[in-house]
């Protein structure tokens, strides 16, 4: 029930804030979702037993995005090559240096890297394309992961029998799989229809396609660094959800799959 009611809240406002607000107002939005899911990460890390900052970390993430939305390539690239700089060369200054420094700079880095790259491409989905077809793709995007995402869950609770990855995630099914992809590509086929999307079948197909198959990975990575810390959420912000990095994780990691996609075949561009 707090997973239906979490649903029917939040849906409402981010079709407000997608489909009335200026992209800067999604846009901080989604900053603040990153930054809180990197947070989360980084105590994922600390139940590791990894020795991380957290500060700079978020400076570094918030910089990174600001860059990238106001400067596109050139800026993820400065900060992102900053970033890489930055954090070895501060580490050296923490007093139990050297002890954890190869893990510890390392995941620092993943951080800002892996959140914050697509993070930016996701808000790039919004920004890049022209108007109205921004909030059409984002729309489309969101409409994809959320009904796969519900499609798998509740198909997996009720009829999986195959667990599909017992060690990272045991309560992933095949069967919960076969109904993320189904409804994934229905969702696809309704919001193209409903949202005016002329970008033709073979691409609302293949779109379709890349989300299927790549929302279900984003969320086993980030089963995986739960496994390895031992922490079943990220947080407890969200009631019966989790944390924000529960969350993101099927959003961020298809992002870049989806623009390169949309770039590659001259959709948007």
């Amino acid at each position: 029930m707090k997973r239906e009611l979490f649903a029917a809240a939040a849906i409402p406002i981010m079709v407000v804030t997608i489909g009335w607000l200026p992209p800067w107002g999604f846009l901080g939005i989604l900053g603040v979702a990153s930054l809180l899911a990197c947070d989360e990460y980084l105590k994922l890390a600390r139940a590791a037993d990894i020795v991380v900052g957290r500060w700079l970390v978020l400076f570094l993430i918030g910089a990174l995005l600001v860059a990238s939305w106001l400067h596109g390539v050139n800026g993820l690239a400065i900060t992102a090559v900053a970033a890489l700089v930055i954090l070895p060369t501060v580490r050296l200054a923490r007093p139990e240096s050297p002890q954890g420094s190869l893990a510890g700079v390392a995941t620092e880095c993943f951080a800002v890297l892996y959140l914050g790259a697509t993070a930016a491409c996701l808000g790039w989905l919004r920004l890049w394309p022209e108007e109205p077809n921004g909030v059409k793709i984002l729309f489309f995007f969101l409409a994809c992961i959320w009904v796969g995402d519900s499609g798998a869950y509740y198909v997996g609770k009720n009829f999986g029998r195959h667990k599909m990855s017992p060690t990272i995630s045991p309560n992933k099914t095949y069967e919960g799989l076969a109904g993320g992809i189904a409804t994934t590509y229905a969702a696809a086929a309704a919001a193209a229809f409903i949202l005016g999307l002329e970008f033709g079948f073979l691409h609302i197909f293949a779109l379709a396609t890349i989300l299927a198959a790549a929302a279900p990975v984003g969320d086993l990575i980030e089963s995986l660094f739960k496994r390895d810390s031992g922490i079943k959420d990220s947080s407890n912000l969200i009631p019966g959800h989790g944390g924000l990095l529960d969350r993101t994780d099927s959003l961020f990691y298809p992002a870049p799959l989806v623009l390169g996609y949309l770039l590659l075949t001259g959709l948007v561009g």
